[in-house]
C-alpha cells in the first residue's frame, strides 16, 4: 500500500501561503533505528554482558592454573623431602632387619658345632630365610620410575663366595695347615640410605661401607692366658661352601639351608713355634681382622707370653700372630666344622 502524502513550502514572508506539492512515500515498517530504545534499555548494555562474561571465563581459567600450580608445589615438596625421608627410614630398618639375620644365623651355626661331640649333628640341615630388598612402593611412567607418594623399593643380593680367603696355622716343622674362608654375603642397593655389605666369615659377622669395614660380631679366634702363665689357643676355623644355588638377587624373600657336613675336635700341648696368618681380600678386611684379634688379645689378658706378637702391615692384605717357643706348653684347640649352604627362591603370593 502505497499512501499519500502532502509537503508544504512556506512562502516568501514565512506564511504558509506557499505552493502545496503531493507527493508519495512508503511509510517505513523497518524496525526502529539503533539509537531508539527497543526493548527498555540502552542498547550499549548487550556489550556491557559480553566483556563481563569473558572477564569472569578468564578468571576461571587463572584459578586453574593457579591450583594446578599449587599441585605441583605440593606433589615437588613432598617428593623432596617426604619421601626420601620415608625411604631412608624404611632402608634403615629393613638393614637393622638384615644385622639382626646375620647375628642370628651366627648363633645358629654356632649350636650345631657345639652340641655336635658325640658327632649326632652331622647332616643336619638347618633352614632361615631373608627379605632381600626394602619393599617399597613405586609408580611407573613412560618407562621409568617417578615416585610420588612412596619410596622406590631396595634391592639385595645374597650369595656364597670365594674369594680366596685364607687362614693358615704351623707348628715348628709340621706341615702348614691352610683353610678356606668362604663367606655368605649380602650386598644391598639402598635408594636413600648407605650401601652395606654383611657377610659372614668364620663364626663372625663383618659390616662393609665407603668408608671401611668393621666388626659386629667376633669371629672364633680366642687368646687367653692360664694360670700356669701359658698360654690357651682356641681356633674354630668354620668353612662354608657353596652347595646348588649359590646366589639370589632382587626384592623377596630367600630361604637359606645351611647343613653341617662334618665336624672334629683337636687339643694338643705344644712346645714348639706356632704360626697363625690370615689373608685376605683387601686391606679393609685384614684392619677389621686385626682390631677383632687386638681387642681379644687384650681381653685375654696375655701378660706372661714372652715374645709374642702380632702384626698387622698396612697394604699387606695379612694378619698374623707368633707364639714363640720360650713359652711351655701352649694348649691349642682346634674345632672343625664345614657347613654347605644352598639357596632357594621362596615364591610369594601361592597358597
Amino acid at each position: 500500500m502505497i499512501p499519500i502524502g502532502t509537503e508544504t513550502f512556506p512562502g516568501r514572508d514565512g506564511c504558509a501561503t506557499g505552493w502545496r506539492r503531493i507527493i508519495p512515500y512508503v511509510r517505513s515498517y523497518m524496525p526502529a533505528p539503533a539509537t531508539h530504545y527497543t526493548s527498555g534499555m540502552p542498547p550499549y548494555r548487550k556489550i556491557v554482558r559480553k566483556q563481563a562474561d569473558q572477564e569472569q571465563a578468564l578468571s576461571e581459567v587463572i584459578g586453574f592454573v593457579l591450583i594446578l600450580g599449587l599441585i605441583v608445589i605440593f606433589i615437588t615438596l613432598w617428593m623432596t623431602y617426604v619421601v626420601p625421608a620415608e625411604g631412608r627410614e624404611t632402608e634403615i630398618r629393613h638393614m637393622n632387619d638384615v644385622r639382626d639375620w646375620f647375628t642370628q644365623y651366627k648363633i645358629t651355626l654356632d649350636s650345631l658345632w657345639i652340641n655336635n661331640g658325640d658327632d649326632t649333628l652331622t647332616g643336619i640341615t638347618i633352614s632361615n630365610s631373608l627379605t632381600l630388598g626394602s619393599q617399597g612402593g613405586a609408580t611407573q611412567a613412560g618407562g621409568f620410575y617417578i615416585p610420588l607418594m612412596k619410596p622406590i623399593g631396595s634391592t639385595g643380593g645374597l650369595a656364597v663366595v670365594n674369594y680366596g680367603e685364607t687362614i693358615s696355622i704351623k707348628i715348628g716343622a709340621l706341615p702348614e695347615r691352610v683353610y678356606p674362608l668362604w663367606v655368605l654375603e649380602f650386598n644391598a642397593s639402598n635408594n636413600y640410605w648407605v650401601p652395606q655389605t654383611y657377610y659372614y666369615q668364620m663364626g663372625g659377622v663383618f659390616l662393609r661401607q665407603d668408608r671401611g669395614t668393621v666388626t659386629r660380631v667376633a669371629p672364633l679366634i680366642g687368646l687367653s692366658g692360664v694360670e700356669s702363665g701359658s698360654v690357651r689357643i682356641q681356633l674354630i676355623p668354620v668353612n662354608i661352601s657353596g652347595g646348588g644355588q649359590t646366589s639370589f638377587s632382587g626384592q623377596g624373600p630367600v630361604r637359606i639351608d645351611t647343613r653341617l657336613t662334618s665336624g672334629g675336635y683337636e687339643k694338643q700341648q705344644v712346645n714348639q713355634n706356632i704360626w697363625i696368618n690370615l689373608t685376605l681380600r683387601n686391606d679393609e678386611t685384614a684392619r677389621a681382622w686385626a682390631n677383632s684379634i687386638n681387642e681379644t688379645w687384650f681381653l685375654g689378658d696375655i701378660t706372661n707370653c714372652v715374645g709374642c706378637t702380632r702384626q698387622y702391615t698396612p697394604g699387606s692384605k695379612s694378619f698374623n700372630i707368633s707364639i714363640p717357643s720360650q713359652n711351655p706348653n701352649v694348649e691349642l684347640i682346634l674345632i672343625h666344622a664345614n657347613y654347605s649352604v644352598s639357596l632357594q627362591s621362596i615364591a610369594t603370593g601361592v597358597t
